[in-house]
């Protein structure tokens, strides 16, 4: 026979175990870029990035204390977020 502080437990258990999991379900994934700095712009807040010929840019707004120069080799953690969507 199951006390009912047991069953209260396991129901709390799991309903944490659920929420948890929807929240790691949630969270945008992060990538990552490493390459060599070819441009920053601090009036634009952008940042250009060259690995092996691929140039990406990047917007460096929101980020506090960027102190990357041209020439210095870094690894930019990003994720991809959509600023607008337009249906055909």
């Amino acid at each position: 026979m199951r006390t009912p502080t047991a069953v209260l437990l396991v129901i709390v258990v799991t309903a944490i175990a659920i929420a948890a999991t929807w929240s790691l379900a949630a969270t945008p994934k992060q990538y990552q870029f490493t390459g060599n700095v070819v441009e920053v712009d601090a009036k634009s807040k952008k940042l250009a990035v060259d690995k092996g010929g691929d140039i990406w840019e990047f917007s460096t707004d929101g980020l506090k204390d960027f102190k990357a120069k041209k020439g210095d080799r870094i690894t930019v953690y990003y994720q991809m977020v959509a600023k607008k969507v337009e249906a055909k």
